[in-house]
């Protein structure tokens, strides 16, 4: 189907626009698999109240999951707006750049600011890291994961890695760490 101005509103949903919006961030940088795009727009959707009220998250084996984020994700690939690449990642295609252009005035400039920079937050890190921060930041969401246990092994390894990653401060990764500061920095620098 040839998306246009005039049938964008009946063929792109603002959750599927939140996506492609999500996929042209920081310079069309690819979402790397399923628990990353689940979690950006998690970080995404408990910032902008209408992306939260769209995408419906809930517990799940990976923590946060929305069905409704998944099914836009597949239907836009069905469209041909993104790529899901054989490694998993999801790529904004440029068919999905214009159908965005088309549709420019969902989101503030503030608002795309924090689908920016929430992209970047988790973009560097690895699943692990990513689960932590989540679970520890969100435990509400950790009651049927099947990987919490795992996760909490090696929450001060991965605590310590996230923080030499320069993605939350020391405060922030004690905090993930589950120890105090000092002994965080003893750790770290170990």
């Amino acid at each position: 189907m040839r998306i246009s101005s005039d049938n964008i509103e009946e063929v792109l949903s603002p959750l599927s626009i939140t996506i492609l919006e999500l996929l042209k961030m920081n310079d069309e940088e690819p979402a790397k698999g399923k628990v990353t795009f689940q979690k950006e727009m998690f970080l995404i959707s408990n910032y902008i109240d209408k992306v939260n009220e769209w995408t419906e998250f809930g517990p799940h084996y990976l923590g946060p999951y929305s069905e409704n984020s998944e099914a836009s994700m597949e239907n836009l690939i069905s469209m041909g707006l993104v790529e899901k690449k054989e490694d998993y990642t999801y790529k904004i295609t440029l068919p999905g750049i214009k159908a965005l252009g088309l549709k420019q005035d969902l989101f503030s400039s503030e608002e795309k600011e924090a689908i920016a920079d929430f992209k970047k937050l988790i973009s560097n890190l690895t699943d692990d890291e990513i689960l932590l921060f989540i679970y520890i930041s969100h435990p509400e969401f950790t009651i049927k994961s099947v990987k919490y246990q795992a996760i909490m092994k090696t929450r001060v390894k991965d605590s310590i890695s996230i923080y030499r990653k320069g993605v939350v401060s020391l405060e922030k990764a004690a905090f993930l760490a589950g120890i105090n500061i000092e002994t965080f920095l003893d750790l770290q620098e170990a």
